[in-house]
């Protein structure tokens, strides 16, 4: 009987020795698990950049992932045969604060390298060009009221429609991405330059930021009409 209650007291020991060393465990690995999150959140942080990778060409604002056409409007592919389509920065930076927007309703039917929409900037309008052909599906209504939106982030809440395109893939081959889009970008700047015969801050090669509403800086009357040059509306 004596061995028998020695070996149930050995059977309770050794358990509640595993059972201290499972506890131990499962301590040591919330330690680990909480010291590790930092990290998961700081690597996410990182990927989240990397997703919205963004350049800065002589202090414009260029996304990648997004295709550019040479009157400074953007699309990018969002979903089978639809785009999201905005205004690039340097449009928004050569016109300056927007004071009003006029968009298509939807149901219209746009056209690539057509009039799309108009901006209005001090009383006067400037067209601005479709980058891809297809039906309008969607408006951004937030712009109607409260443009700012565009003037503080021309990619993301200043998207301007959202188009139906079934020739999204021939439409986008015919725009500008990537080290192409960069160039294009670079020497639209430097004609800027060329325009002004100065430096304008910082739209010179130093990369610095430039002024808002650069088309002005050039010439307060006619500002509209180079804008219209840069648009390809003129």
């Amino acid at each position: 009987m004596t061995e028998y209650f020695h070996f149930v007291d050995y059977v309770r020991d050794t358990k509640i020795m595993e059972y201290g060393i499972a506890f131990v465990f499962i301590g040591l690995f919330a330690i680990y698990y909480l010291m590790l999150q930092p990290k998961k959140a700081a690597v996410a942080a990182t990927e989240s950049v990397m997703d919205r990778a963004i350049d800065l060409i002589k202090g414009f604002l260029l996304p990648a992932g997004l295709n550019y056409h040479q009157g400074h409007t953007w699309a990018k592919a969002e979903a089978e045969n639809l785009a999201v389509v905005g205004m690039d920065d340097f449009a928004r930076k050569l016109v300056g604060p927007i004071s009003k927007i006029e968009l298509p309703k939807v149901g219209t039917a746009l056209k690539q390298g057509e009039r799309a929409w108009t901006l209005v900037v001090d009383g006067k309008a400037v067209d601005m060009l479709a980058p891809i052909d297809g039906e309008v599906v969607a408006v951004n209504d937030a712009l109607l009221s409260n443009p700012g939106a565009l003037n503080k982030d021309p990619y993301n809440a200043g998207w301007l429609v959202k188009v139906q395109s079934p020739k999204i893939n021939a439409n986008l081959k015919n725009l500008l991405h990537g080290e192409l889009a960069q160039k294009w970008t670079e020497q639209a700047v430097e004609g800027l330059v060329t325009k002004a015969n100065l430096a304008l801050g910082a739209v010179a090669a130093d990369g610095g930021a430039p002024v808002d509403g650069v088309a002005r800086q050039l010439d307060a009357e006619h500002w509209d009409n180079i804008a219209k040059e840069y648009f390809l509306t003129d």
